[in-house]
């Protein structure tokens, strides 16, 4: 798995499979590529990218405070070092606000947005003590919160030790701060400029980011939605034969638009 230049002094590490219509997959914080373990099934019709943002995983580690619109600028750089000139952004939980942040800045390289779990602002208590206890166990016991987010995800022992082992990698500092600006970050009156074909995807009362599907039903009126009843957040590991057939079927339907 190659590690690629974005810039002179910073690498970052993905895999990838499959050919044909590439879909890059960004990851909440901490969490790195390893998160879409599942995905990588969908190389069987797509080009799959799993790129590890800075700071994360095994890519370079950054001597600049981590932001969303810096991550989103980063994946922009990272396009253009793989020379794709436009592609389809999977962003799940806060890795989707760095895909919808890409899609107002450079709507020019988003074919397709993605998103599942997503909120455009952590308006919810449920949401903010999230976060606000993610910060907490960085700074108290970031053992603790790596072994809450693997089996938050999965109940497969093998796949909870590749999340942990890969979670292990993060800087701490970058973590935090992505789950910091992510906190404080608001895109709910930029939603309306979201052109492109839009697929969100939800768990049922279980999944905190739920009540924030009505800021895109207000402002992305050409976007589809779905709703897994009786699911969490975490659709990617959890539900991952539905989300794969949805964004199959998504994406095949929409590739010419």
């Amino acid at each position: 798995m190659p590690l690629i230049s974005i810039d002179s002094r910073k690498h970052l590490f993905y895999e990838e499979y499959g050919q044909g219509i590439p879909i890059i997959f960004i990851h909440p914080p901490g969490m790195g590529r390893k998160v879409f373990y599942y995905q990588r099934l969908l190389s069987k019709h797509f080009r799959v990218i799993f790129p590890d943002l800075s700071g994360h995983g095994d890519s370079d580690h950054i001597d600049q405070p981590a932001s969303i619109s810096y991550y989103a600028n980063e994946i922009a750089q990272f396009m253009d070092a793989l020379h794709i000139d436009k592609a389809v952004l999977f962003g799940y939980s806060a890795g989707g606000l760095i895909a919808q942040h890409t899609g107002f800045t450079r709507p020019d390289k988003v074919s397709h947005l993605i998103l599942s779990g997503a909120y455009p602002a952590v308006h919810n208590v449920i949401g903010q003590k999230l976060h606000k206890l993610g910060m907490y166990l960085l700074e108290k016991n970031p053992g603790l919160l790596m072994k809450i987010l693997a089996g938050s995800h999965t109940k497969d022992r093998q796949l909870r030790s590749i999340l942990t082992d890969h979670m292990k990698k993060a800087d701490l500092a970058h973590w935090h701060q992505y789950y910091l600006d992510s906190l404080g970050y608001n895109c709910i009156e930029q939603l309306p400029r979201l052109e492109m074909p839009m697929l969100f995807m939800y768990g049922g009362l279980r999944d905190w980011t739920f009540t924030n599907a009505g800021y895109y039903r207000r402002s992305c009126r050409h976007a589809e939605f779905f709703r897994l009843e009786y699911q969490g957040h975490q659709l990617p590991t959890k539900q991952w034969k539905t989300c794969n057939e949805l964004v199959t079927g998504f994406v095949l339907t929409h590739h010419s638009i």
